[in-house]
């Protein structure tokens, strides 16, 4: 990926301008002149995370010319704040869906938005078990100690709206709190069961006021709810108790209940509150269908973990500095986010039609092309170098529908008293729901 190009993107996301603001108010006064500045240090951190192998010294050394070794990045990086991070996601981090170039991105005019945590593992170092217990298990503690990242994704097109990094002892609820004012408006927020409680609903409808903002979470079945209004789609209107500050407040939401079967055949419940009053505007088995898509919150943390940073664990030595790390990693995939949405955008698709991974390599192909050529290209030589890597994204980049297959996917064991293969089966089609009237 061509340093320049790179930096294009990034003043598309936050400008040059903001980011030094942001850099001059959080990072420590300077005593000398610096080789690199903290805005540098920043973007070369991100750029870092977007390449296939090297140190962070040699990323930035390529992106902006200056020569810094890494012991030099590494002392630099320890002196920034986590908060410094933070601010630059809340300014970059942003959805990309268009309601006429994308409209699977939405529903009924509300932005479909997914809201999940994940956990990151850190090296054992001394500086960072002395901060972080590791984990129990079953058996034993967990073999790495860990960071929770929750975080707000487009689930249309897989780009990050706003993300926290802590300690794993913060739960996700507790990090999801500091979240909610961040939600952009008119969005639909969808969660799964570990945010469908009650407090957890009054905490977001107190950050939102009177913002335009709706949430579809599933519920426990153990969770009791009082039906107020039965409604003509199966669905209903409950009440449901929540304390706050020793004050007990009822919260009026619309409850549906549906019954599935997924793609391997089975069959599944959904339990689902909604702020989403109209029954009309927002029908019960459409509700429970869009619950379906919160998947590509997964599908995007696979990408984050598989495709951006391809390592099982976070490369920083202490707990600041893996939190900044992981913030460059939301910051990368927000820049490939972008990169899909225009090239989808071109190719007329959906953006998650687009294969995450390869098309960055076409990407870096293009880029290099541009950078080795620089300002001899003609006007209608670069529009012409773009028609073609978006015919070389089209058939390289471009996932197609899985098939069904003749014969069972199967994983081969080596040799042992055990069968010599497992079943693994893989499963296409439509997921069936059907709501169930309460």
């Amino acid at each position: 990926m061509h340093g320049a190009q790179f930096l294009s993107v990034m003043e598309r996301m936050i400008p040059e301008g903001q980011l030094r603001t942001l850099c001059e108010y959080f990072a420590p006064r300077p005593r000398t002149a610096r080789k690199l500045s903290t805005e540098q240090l920043v973007t070369g951190l991100v750029f870092h995370q977007l390449q296939p192998s090297g140190t962070l010294g040699d990323h930035s050394t390529k992106l902006h010319r200056i020569r810094m070794s890494d012991s030099a990045c590494a002392q630099r990086r320890r002196n920034l704040p986590v908060e410094l991070f933070e601010q630059i996601m809340d300014s970059a981090l942003a959805p990309l869906a268009h309601s006429t170039h994308h409209p699977d991105s939405f529903f009924e005019g509300y932005r479909l938005l997914g809201i999940d945590g994940t956990q990151w593992s850190v090296t054992n170092t001394p500086a960072i078990l002395s901060a972080l217990p590791k984990a129990a298990s079953r058996r034993l503690s967990a073999a790495f100690a860990k960071l929770r990242l929750v975080s707000v994704v487009e689930l249309g097109t897989h780009a990050p709206v706003a993300a926290l990094a802590a300690p794993v002892s913060e739960s996700e609820q507790a990090l999801a709190q500091q979240l909610w004012a961040k939600i952009p408006e008119n969005s639909l927020i969808i969660g799964d069961r570990l945010f469908g409680t009650a407090r957890t609903l009054w905490q977001a409808l107190q950050a939102w006021g009177d913002r335009d903002i709706a949430l579809l979470v599933r519920v426990r079945d153990n969770i009791k709810s009082e039906v107020q209004q039965r409604l003509a789609d199966g669905s209903a209107l409950v009440q449901i108790p929540v304390e706050d500050s020793g004050i007990t407040y009822h919260l009026k939401v619309r409850e549906i209940r549906a019954n599935g079967v997924g793609r391997d055949g089975k069959r599944f419940t959904l339990r689902l509150w909604t702020t989403l009053i109209d029954s009309k505007r927002f029908p019960a088995d459409a509700l429970a269908r869009h619950y379906a898509e919160r998947w590509e919150h997964e599908l995007y943390y696979r990408e984050l973990k598989l495709d951006v940073r391809n390592s099982p664990v976070l490369a920083s030595y202490t707990v600041e500095t893996a939190l900044q790390e992981i913030a460059a990693l939301v910051l990368a995939s927000a820049v490939i986010a972008r990169l899909r949405v225009d090239s989808a955008t071109h190719l007329k698709v959906p953006p998650t039609r687009l294969s995450f991974f390869k098309l960055m390599l076409e990407t870096q192909g293009l880029w290099q092309a541009f950078a080795m050529f620089g300002d001899t290209l003609t006007h209608a030589q670069r529009a012409h170098a773009f028609a073609q890597y978006l015919e070389s994204v089209r058939h390289t980049a471009l996932l197609k529908e899985r098939r069904n297959r003749s014969c069972p996917r199967v994983l081969r064991q080596p040799v042992s008293g055990w069968p010599r293969k497992t079943d693994q089966p893989s499963h296409t089609g439509n997921i069936d729901i059907n709501v169930v009237h309460i």
